[in-house]
């Protein structure tokens, strides 16, 4: 529910966000040879993040704000925020007490949960230690409110200051819009002094997300490119990086 004195505007906006994301909350199609064993090695989640990253695509293009950008500002901002898109997705289904990411699947409805260990397949050691840190120190107030986890994903999605972008102004703009309907809903929700502790509170939490990023692209950069997805080698350059 969206509260009720919300602007016409921001009413859209966030009603917006909600329909697109249904894209991303449809059941992930495992293997029943996958599922069985549990025990998903780094490739596996490697594969599974093609298809999270097809259906970031498709949610932003139901974005309107999005689909008025030039492609090339399109391809910018996706080439620029999937990876850190992915680690939002997993702040939102993240289990901390069992150190784990819950998927949903399309056969059954047990699901399937993604250990944070299988992190430490990676040479990226640190990552793992760094990417925990991030899930267990984020607010389970907010990190289960959705509206406002969709809201940050916009704020990521339209982030002006990404590589190659030929109008960053009107992608600085449209994204002020996101950052003032959060403060908005965060002072429909909150007394004026949690409202601002909290949107201060999240926007570190963005701070940290740019930076948890470099480790995980660092994982993807060490992957073996004739193993990947072409979808992965675009997105991410790799083939540039293995150079």
């Amino acid at each position: 529910m969206l509260p009720s004195r919300l602007s016409e505007r921001d009413r859209f906006l966030m009603q917006e966000l909600i329909i697109a994301n249904s894209i991303l909350k449809q059941p992930v199609d495992l293997s029943l040879k996958q599922r069985a064993t549990g025990d998903l090695t780094l490739m596996d989640v490697v594969r599974m993040t093609d298809l999270a990253l097809r259906r970031i695509i498709s949610m932003a293009k139901e974005i309107s704000s999005f689909r008025e950008l030039s492609q090339d500002d399109q391809i910018a901002l996706l080439k620029g925020s999937c990876s850190e898109l992915l680690i939002l997705r997993g702040v939102m289904v993240f289990d901390p007490t069992k150190d784990v990411w819950n998927h949903h699947v399309i056969q059954g409805s047990s699901g399937v949960e993604i250990k944070l260990d299988v992190l430490k397949g990676s040479k990226e050691s640190q990552h793992y230690e760094e990417h925990k840190r991030f899930l267990t120190t984020f607010s389970e107030k907010w990190r289960r409110n959705e509206n406002v986890m969709l809201l940050l994903n916009a704020i990521t999605l339209f982030c002006p200051e990404r590589c190659n972008l030929k109008s960053p102004e009107n992608i600085r703009a449209k994204q002020l819009e996101y950052y003032q309907l959060l403060k908005t809903y965060l002072n429909l929700l909150c007394s004026p002094a949690e409202a601002q502790q909290t949107y201060d509170m999240l926007l570190r939490k963005l701070v940290d997300l740019h930076q948890l990023n470099q480790g995980l692209l660092r994982i993807y950069y060490g992957l073996n490119i004739k193993e990947v997805d072409p979808l992965l080698l675009e997105l991410f350059d790799l083939a540039q990086h293995r150079q």
